[in-house]
């Protein structure tokens, strides 16, 4: 037995009896509750703005450990600068919610709400829906989940005091956007991009859409825009030493520099979608990536504005978990995910997540966790002729437009947690001696990297069935 195939059973064992030790404990998964919906009206749309610079100050005294690609690459340069932003949105005083902007690769369900618990005074005061974090996913920023420190030697890539800064400051930007709220309209408009993507996996069912939500103030001030667009962050490649945002640094400054506006960033179905593959040249790559989204949204022409109703809920739900390895990163504390026992699955163990459905003015907004393919969300999956198992669509749960029954619907994913990638399960292969260790191939000779980085293959099943039962409670 080689050491991946020792390693694979090591944590399949370790995943079962960290099932079997919480319910010794007593750790129950306790029912939870289906609210029904927020709404909020109004006669004016009441947003704020706010952004934070989140470095610390010992970055070329201390080790800090890169996030996104392989373990054990520590920061040597700063090429730009890690910010959060925060923008409130909400009618009039009757209520809104807080939509922020992250520039970290994710955040788990557990360390955003102890966010919330600090915001809970204000969550009261200002009648807010729900605090919500949307991380652009920079694969060249801080490791803020914990898998990109030294594994080997059981040390997560957290730093705990990086943590308690950017923490803090996600707090402290969603109490000054509320602070500086003022009244406005707000516009939805879009345009398509296909050159800013490159799909690496069969059947390339790309998105390509990027969404602009726009807010323009009464009294002439700093606009606010909200964008929305499916591609990694991660142009810088795994060679990369630099701590960046990546090209959403790019897509802000060229925006700027054209026009006075606060710019956040949040991306939509990134599963297997690269940025456009413009040159070899990774910086170079970064820098057009970054400009052609940015002049993409400074020409949008089609917005429409959006009547003053928001509409909120936020569902938490079980999502099962079958990778042994996450499991592991979980038990020796690595992360900070959840768990619970699971009558699901092969480990018996489940993550405590969430996703929040909104509508804003007539535009319907999911907010999911980790990285869903845009065939989960769109359709467009592999027919068996050509899917890696051999297996038609009809195993597949119904796209989420289908669900929503909007195909104009927009999703901004790693949000309020980072829970891996979410593939259908008539693409999903793993490696049969070492699952979620090595790479699976299929019938093809195709690799299948995104499974070992994903909670398992019930991941796309249970997602559906919680969109489907929120729409039951928002129709």
């Amino acid at each position: 037995m080689g050491v991946n195939e020792f390693a694979a059973k090591a944590v399949r064992v370790i995943g079962k009896r960290s099932s079997k030790k919480l319910i010794r404990k007593g750790v129950k998964a306790e029912a939870l509750p289906r609210p029904m919906p927020t709404v909020i009206k109004g006669e004016s749309y009441v947003c704020g703005y706010a952004s934070r610079v989140v470095m610390p100050k010992d970055i070329h005294a201390k080790k800090y450990w890169v996030a996104g690609h392989g373990m054990g690459h520590v920061i040597e340069k700063v090429h730009d600068n890690i910010t959060v932003s925060a923008m409130w949105i909400g009618a009039d005083d009757n209520g809104g919610y807080i939509h922020i902007s992250a520039d970290i690769i994710g955040l788990t369900n557990f360390e955003l709400n102890i966010v919330r618990a600090n915001l809970k005074d204000l969550m009261e005061e200002s009648k807010c829906a729900g605090v919500f974090v949307s991380c652009t996913h920079t694969h060249a920023g801080f490791d803020t989940v914990g898998y990109w420190g030294q594994l080997y030697k059981l040390q997560s890539g957290k730093d705990p005091e990086y943590m308690d800064l950017l923490l803090k400051s996600l707090e402290e930007v969603a109490r000054e956007a509320y602070e500086k709220r003022k009244s406005g309209k707000l516009y939805i408009g879009t345009v398509r991009v296909p050159e800013a993507q490159f799909c690496k996996r069969e059947p390339n069912a790309m998105h390509d859409v990027l969404t602009r939500i726009r807010f323009v103030p009464d009294n002439g001030s700093t606009e606010m825009w909200f964008l929305n667009y499916a591609a990694h962050p991660n142009t810088l490649g795994g060679d990369n030493r630099e701590c960046s945002a990546d090209y959403p640094y790019w897509l802000r400054k060229t925006i700027k520099d054209e026009k006075r506006v606060h710019v956040l960033y949040g991306v939509g179905a990134i599963g297997a979608v690269d940025p456009g593959d413009f040159c070899e040249d990774k910086p170079e790559r970064t820098r057009i990536e970054g400009e052609t989204l940015g002049k993409a949204a400074l020409g949008i022409d089609n917005e429409k504005e959006m009547p003053v109703e928001i509409t909120v809920l936020q569902q938490k739900y079980y999502s099962p978990v079958d990778n042994g390895l996450l499991a592991l990163m979980a038990s020796i504390k690595a992360c900070s995910s959840q768990r619970y026992p699971c009558d699901k699955g092969d480990l018996g163990l489940a993550l405590l997540t969430e996703m929040v459905y909104i509508k804003l003015g007539t535009q319907q907004i999911l907010m999911l966790p980790g990285e869903p393919f845009p065939e989960v969300v769109y359709g467009g999956a592999a027919p068996a002729e050509t899917s890696a198992t051999g297996k038609g669509t009809d195993i597949n749960p119904t796209p989420l437009i289908d669900i929503v029954g909007d195909k104009d619907l927009l999703v901004f994913c790693v949000t309020n947690d980072m829970t891996g990638y979410c593939v259908t399960p008539n693409d999903f292969i793993l490696h049969p001696t070492q699952a979620y260790i090595e790479q699976g191939k299929d019938v093809f000779d195709r690799r299948h990297y995104h499974e070992t980085n994903s909670l398992g293959y019930l991941t796309n099943e249970t997602m559906a069935e919680n969109v489907a039962d929120i729409m039951k409670r928002v129709k």
